[in-house]
């Protein structure tokens, strides 16, 4: 395995780690109730099933035609 890979996967990793820490961190540091905290949660994960769903439903059959199609000229 490529070390520059391992190295690169290992900072994407620890950079999304810190941003989720910092995003959850201020998140429980304001002061709401419990309830507008949980909707707040939800609201952030919400995000990746959502392009995880856009992506199932949509991106993946229009990559699978770009590439089946010869190209234009």
């Amino acid at each position: 395995m490529d070390l520059w890979a391992l190295l690169l996967g290992i900072g994407t990793i620890a950079l999304l780690a810190a941003a989720v820490l910092m995003v959850f961190g201020s998140l429980f540091r304001t002061p709401m109730s419990g309830t507008e905290r949980a909707i707040w949660v939800l609201i952030i994960l919400m995000f990746p099933v959502l392009g995880a769903f856009v992506w199932m439903s949509w991106g993946q059959d229009s990559f699978r035609r770009r590439i089946v199609e010869p190209p234009r000229r």
